[in-house]
Parts: C-alpha cells; sequence; structure tokens
C-alpha cells in the first residue's frame, strides 16, 4: 500500500536531506513542532472517558502486564549502564531519553529531553522515535 511508500520517501528524505535546504528552516521548525508536539499531548488523551469503562474492566490484568513490561525494561536499562556505563557512552540522560522514545514514542522522549534542559539529545530522541515508528510500520503491515 501508499502507508509503506509515503514512510520510506519520508524517512530517506528527512535523513538524506542537506543541511543547507534544512538550516533555513531551522528556527520555524522548532516552534511549529512544539506546536504541534502540545496538540498531540492535547488529543492523544481526549478519548479517555470513552474508554475508562473497558480499562477499568480490564485493570488488573492490564496493570499485572504493564508492571512485568516496565519492570523487565528497567531491568535492562540497569544492566546496560551498569556493564557499559558512561565509558561506553551510556550516560543517564541517554538512557531516560532512548527509553521515553522506545516506550512512549518520539514525543513523549523529545518532552522528557526539552523539559529536562538536554538540548542534545533532542534530535536523536526524535530520530530513534520515529525510526522506530518507521520500522514498526513495516513490520505491522508485513
Amino acid at each position: 500500500g501508499s502507508l509503506p511508500l509515503c514512510t520510506l520517501l519520508t524517512v530517506l528524505l528527512a535523513s538524506l536531506a542537506p543541511r543547507k535546504w534544512i538550516q533555513p528552516l531551522r528556527s520555524a521548525s522548532y516552534m511549529l513542532g512544539s506546536c504541534a508536539l502540545y496538540h498531540f499531548f492535547a488529543t492523544a488523551g481526549a478519548p479517555g472517558l470513552a474508554v475508562a469503562e473497558s480499562v477499568r474492566a480490564s485493570l488488573i490484568p492490564l496493570g499485572l502486564f504493564l508492571t512485568l513490561l516496565y519492570g523487565i525494561h528497567g531491568v535492562v536499562l540497569f544492566l546496560c549502564y551498569k556493564v557499559k556505563g558512561p565509558k561506553g557512552g551510556y550516560s543517564p540522560q541517554r538512557l531516560l531519553v532512548a527509553s521515553s522514545a522506545a516506550i512512549g514514542g518520539p514525543a513523549t522522549a523529545a518532552a522528557l529531553a526539552q523539559v529536562s534542559g538536554w538540548k542534545s539529545l533532542m534530535a536523536p530522541s526524535l530520530i530513534v522515535g520515529n525510526i522506530g515508528y518507521a520500522i514498526a510500520t513495516f513490520v505491522g503491515i508485513g
């Protein structure tokens, strides 16, 4: 279909575009991206009341699953930090932003990096999260 093709073309264009095309758009894209991010956060929770009953009905199994999922995720992060540590390039900040990108996607990872003042991790958080979405698109459809 057209969704994987559009995803592939968008990722390729964003990855391979020359800096001279991107540099003039940087300040405007930061403001537009921030506005889109706030809009996403505002609309993501909008259907909350509509699904509240189904979530309430499956609260215990869902809670157990998420506890197990995030527990294992936390152990993997802890082991990565203990085994490699800062000498291997695994600073706590990088691990937290990567974790946020893996769990919540690029929007939450960028928000974490921005709020924490880690400006150097803004672009990597968006790139990692969007590459994850791109890979998941092909895996989910294929």
